[in-house]
């Protein structure tokens, strides 16, 4: 593991009860892997799922755990992220409180600050959900 709960918050600008990424399990130039327990008390939790916003912000925090892992072992600063496009979202399954999903992002193609990616959420090697993301990274201020 590269990154625990504790340590994942220097690399993403989100904090509690917004985090929706725990471990990063692996890293590379154009490919991350994280978890995330659900919590039955998660926002984004209702009747004991773990509803379809939240799946979609993981996704996109995994995407952001990537790039603040990447800018931090290469010492530069971090961009803020934002989701500029969401294509081609599929859910089959909404995941239940009280297990882990492990999420994975693939950099499809990056030009000037729009960064596409392909993300997918599994649970015990089932595809829950999956989409295209286009992210816009900006340096803060």
């Amino acid at each position: 593991m590269l990154a625990n709960q504790d340590e994942i918050i220097q690399y993403i600008p989100q904090r509690t009860p917004i985090v929706m990424v725990h471990n990063l399990v692996e890293a590379s130039d154009d490919h991350a892997v994280t978890q995330l327990a659900i919590d039955p008390a998660n926002i984004f939790v209702k009747d004991g799922q773990f509803m379809e916003p939240g799946l979609v912000e993981n996704i996109a925090q995994t995407a952001a755990v990537h790039v603040g892992y990447q800018c931090s072992k290469k010492n530069i600063p971090i961009p803020i992220g934002y989701i500029a496009a969401v294509k081609s979202l599929k859910i089959d399954v909404l995941p239940k409180h009280n297990t882990t999903i492990t999420t994975s992002v693939e950099i499809v193609n990056k030009v000037l600050d729009i960064t596409v990616v392909q993300g997918k959420v599994e649970q015990e090697g089932k595809v829950l959900a999956s989409c295209e993301m286009r992210i816009f990274a900006k340096l803060q201020s």
